[in-house]
């Protein structure tokens, strides 16, 4: 039968269908060429600690023992960012993905946050590149770490860089982004010169770099930075998510997988991403690990607030079938009258309320501070 649409008309569709071909056929090759990646295989356990040692250490050993069961559809991230200059690792983030209901959550661990070690400055964010210079392996040590705070043996991880930041969002074609003040640092000692305007901003990514690192003006200090990089974290993942692609997805994965110390390939980079780009924006949560300051051993923390986190813990973050206890956590927290070791202290000398000589037992319990634990037993499901 004749065809009588105008030629117009027909090159119209033509052109329309063979473009329709093009990317159903880019589609079907993206979903086969992006890979779920593996759950972690080797669990870094940390709940039966070894026996304590005397003299510092890179990392605390630990006697491994089972795992509890995860949820299939439920995977995490450990995100670490190296933003300070000195090698350490400033800006820790958990990530917890649901495939199953299409949520996204992140925790925020800050820098400064206490842990159980042997060492004389025992900051979370000095474990990374410790292990390292002392020739062990940074990532394991950190990931083993995570594990002793939140009862989670991360299944992924990746390492930024300043310059992965950077040219990360750049392949992304940067990030519409509110400075809710302006934000003017230089420090010629970090080769670190910020100076932003407040308002909505464009920006690329040495202007991104400045946002998630300012913290010269904010009252809580380092608490205040990390809302901040909350912020630009969700306007990232709300802008894209609208848009309902990230561009250059392929090539900024390829580039992260490159560039980054890291578990994951361009492939399984490329599907963590869709995978968010599914998730609910109006269920996004970011969370930061509840904490107090104190002074330790002449050394300023941010000391965990056992009986806040359990319940946070549970119920936004643990991915596994059953509840996480004070029993699975190696963490140090404060009693009514000292410090407490979840699994014991190493080295209790470290930890007074003054003199850095003092040694104070684990306290008697009270309500107000929550049950001691008195023992390394673990609870264990039938």
């Amino acid at each position: 039968m004749k065809n009588n649409l105008p030629k117009p008309l027909r090159l119209l569709m033509t052109l329309t269908l063979i473009a329709a071909v093009v990317l159903i056929s880019f589609y079907s090759f993206y979903r086969i060429w992006e890979t779920p990646p593996a759950k972690s295989a080797a669990p870094l356990e940390a709940r039966a600690a070894a026996p304590r040692e005397e003299t510092p250490s890179p990392a605390p050993t630990a006697s491994p023992t089972p795992e509890p069961e995860d949820e299939g559809g439920i995977y995490t991230l450990l995100l670490v960012g190296n933003d300070d200059g000195n090698g350490n690792t400033d800006t820790i983030l958990l990530c917890r993905l649901d495939t199953g209901a299409h949520t996204l959550r992140f925790l925020s661990i800050p820098r400064d946050t206490l842990i159980n070690a042997d060492w004389e400055v025992r900051k979370v964010n000095a474990v990374y590149w410790g292990n390292r210079l002392t020739g062990g392996n940074g990532i394991d040590a950190l990931r083993r770490h995570i594990r002793m705070l939140t009862g989670i043996t991360p299944d992924n991880y990746a390492v930024l860089d300043i310059e992965d930041l950077i040219a990360a969002v750049d392949l992304l074609g940067g990030v519409d982004f509110e400075v809710p003040m302006p934000m003017h640092y230089d420090d010629s000692s970090q080769n670190l010169h910020i100076h932003l305007d407040a308002g909505m901003q464009h920006l690329n990514g040495e202007q991104a770099m400045g946002v998630c690192r300012y913290r010269s003006s904010y009252v809580m200090g380092d608490i205040g930075r990390i809302e901040m990089q909350q912020q630009f974290l969700r306007a990232c993942l709300e802008q894209f998510t609208a848009l309902g692609k990230v561009p250059n997805l392929v090539q900024a994965a390829e580039y992260l997988a490159n560039a980054v110390d890291t578990d994951l390939t361009a492939a399984n980079m490329a599907w963590y991403a869709r995978q968010a780009l599914s998730c609910d924006v109006s269920a996004l949560r970011f969370e930061t690990l509840p904490t107090e300051a104190a002074t330790v051993h002449k050394y300023s923390y941010a000391v965990v607030r056992l009986w806040d986190w359990l319940p946070m813990l549970n119920e936004l973050f643990n991915p596994y079938e059953r509840e996480i206890t004070a029993d699975d956590l190696d963490l140090v927290y404060r009693g009514d009258q000292g410090y407490v070791g979840t699994q014991g202290l190493r080295g209790s000398w470290y930890y007074s309320w003054a003199a850095p000589a003092a040694v104070i037992e684990s306290p008697a319990p009270t309500p107000e501070a929550g049950p001691r634990i008195a023992s390394i037993t673990i609870k264990r499901e039938p």
